[in-house]
């Protein structure tokens, strides 16, 4: 009789492979099977990220490489690439001691409490940015002027007006007095957490003078790009009153005040 074969018989072979492939399959999963299904999709989504962002370090050798065809536009394009790849890392996988946690096949850990705490304080963050900035813009623009308003109209309810006049007498909106202004809300200031009633139901349907404090830059030999891009200053506060016998007298005698006719 000969000796016994070493060679591996075929059934337990693929059931060793097949074990292999289920503990492959948990490990990449990256949490307990007891764990809810949310998380472990979640890590699923993220290590497959992890996988992509292996392929873009090839992406942008390869662009590197092409330079002399792709110029300036393959190392931004690569330079883009691993920036994301590296928010990517840092928000969602775990570290220590500086370095990233890789688990027995080498890949990363990925975290869903990390991924959380890093969304909470970015967002937070886009909030500062955004409140610093608008506080910035608002102060620094500030304007006050006396404006012959000449109508108004809702774009979006509770949220954006606009209402047109000019800075003097006679007033017609395509002229270099005319001007166009936008009422919009914002939790930032008091004044404009309920524009429609703090301030745009003060200004009246037809024509009036109103006093107007507000912000934003206005260029007038730039006006025709204002209008295009609707890039108007913005009212947070306004005071009106009707024309006064000498307003209406001035306004007839340099130019009459165009009335709305019957039918239109």
């Amino acid at each position: 009789m000969g000796e016994p074969s070493n060679a591996e018989d075929p059934l337990s072979k693929r059931a060793r492979e097949v074990e292999e492939l289920a503990k492959r399959a948990q490990a990449e999963a990256g949490q307990p099977a007891d764990r809810p299904g949310f998380v472990r999709k979640l890590g699923e989504l993220f290590r497959a990220a992890e996988r992509f962002n292996k392929f873009y370090d090839q992406l942008a050798a390869f662009l590197h490489n092409l330079k002399r065809y792709t110029g300036w536009l393959g190392d931004a394009i690569a330079w883009f690439a691993s920036k994301i790849g590296q928010i990517l890392k840092w928000t969602a996988f775990e570290r220590e001691d500086g370095a990233f946690k890789r688990d027995q096949d080498g890949d990363l850990i990925f975290s869903p409490r990390r991924l959380g705490k890093s969304l909470v304080g970015g967002v937070a963050m886009l909030f500062a940015i955004h409140a610093a900035y608008s506080a910035a813009y608002f102060y620094l623009t500030q304007f006050e002027e006396l404006v012959y308003t000449t109508g108004k109209q809702e774009i979006l309810t509770g949220e954006l007006y606009q209402f047109t006049g000019c800075t003097s007498l006679p007033c017609s909106t395509d002229a270099d007095n005319g001007k166009f202004y936008e009422i919009e809300g914002s939790w930032y200031f008091p004044h404009l957490i309920y524009p429609e009633e703090n301030v745009f139901a003060n200004i009246p349907q037809q024509d009036g003078a109103c006093y107007i404090k507000g912000f934003g830059l206005y260029f007038r030999k730039l006006k025709a790009l204002h209008k295009s891009m609707q890039w108007y200053q913005k009212a947070y506060s306004v005071s009106c009153r009707p024309y006064t016998e000498e307003e209406k007298q001035r306004a007839v005698s340099l130019g009459a005040i165009i009335m709305p006719t019957e039918g239109k």
